[in-house]
């Protein structure tokens, strides 16, 4: 499993990262009304568009933090917001019924009734129901203070805070996986050619000059939405952004696509992710 010092996570937010925007999934075709779409980053622009899934704030939840809300009821994407509407993270899920995680995964893919959930956060988990942060901090902060992946069952403690800087990546195992224009420098967690798959994590990391921009959540499986761009091993798509691929793609047949949902922290990522 993922741990803090094996990524050497951050200490503090980093209040310089310019992150301006938040556009998720990726699409060729620049006519999409689904590629690189702005979501709200706080509930006072958000107008209607997304609709209360739960409020685990309210809940006292530990398992996940902050108001979820998703687009009709579409699992793909939804949205978390801290205790006074303002975005703190984001999250995908499968349903049971078209998914289930190999055994060792099951740490990233949390039980959520009849999902599993892959979770992210913008800012300190520990924060998000407690404090929160202002309209003033949105505007000064941007999206983030920085990524936190949610590896286990307790939000707080289990959330792994991932470096923003790529020169600090490099120092850890998550390795170097190719540049895609339009997506950005990928980075994937510990990949090797032999590897069994049920080890392969599944988040990949986007840098662009230096700096995480973005990240993506990657499920081996083929999932009913419009907002999940599905690349498959056997047309040669993975091996532009995945290197090495591992030969277990090929041989599992669960691996004939992966559904990926990307996310980007800045604006216009499809005319400034150049790596």
């Amino acid at each position: 499993m993922v741990s803090a010092s094996a990524v050497n996570g951050l200490l503090f937010p980093d209040l310089s990262l310019n992150w301006s925007a938040l556009r998720v999934s990726w699409y060729a075709n620049p006519l999409s009304p689904w590629g690189f779409d702005g979501v709200p980053r706080s509930l006072d622009e958000n107008k209607e568009i997304f609709q209360l899934k739960d409020d685990q704030c309210a809940a006292g939840g530990q398992k996940f933090l902050g108001q979820r809300y998703w687009y009709k009821q579409d699992p793909s994407l939804i949205l978390l917001f801290d205790k006074n509407g303002i975005i703190a993270g984001i999250q995908t899920s499968a349903l049971k019924s078209k998914f289930t995680p190999y055994p060792d995964l099951m740490k990233y893919y949390m039980d959520d009734g009849d999902y599993w959930t892959l979770t992210a956060y913008f800012v300190d988990p520990s924060t998000i129901c407690t404090t929160g942060r202002t309209k003033e901090d949105l505007q000064s902060q941007g999206t983030g203070t920085g990524l936190w992946l949610q590896f286990g069952p307790n939000a707080v403690t289990d959330s792994v805070s991932i470096p923003v800087k790529e020169d600090d990546i490099k120092q850890t195992k998550w390795g170097y996986g190719k540049c895609f224009y339009t997506m950005g420098q990928h980075y994937w967690y510990n990949v090797s050619k032999g590897m069994d798959c049920g080890d392969f994590l599944p988040n990949c990391l986007l840098y662009n000059k230096g700096q995480l921009t973005g990240f993506c959540f990657a499920t081996n499986a083929i999932l009913p939405s419009d907002r999940y761009d599905s690349p498959s091993p056997t047309n040669k798509v993975v091996n532009k952004f995945l290197d090495p691929v591992p030969d277990c793609f090929f041989s599992d047949k669960s691996y004939a696509k992966l559904s990926t949902l990307h996310v980007y922290f800045i604006d216009s990522p499809q005319l400034s992710s150049w790596c």
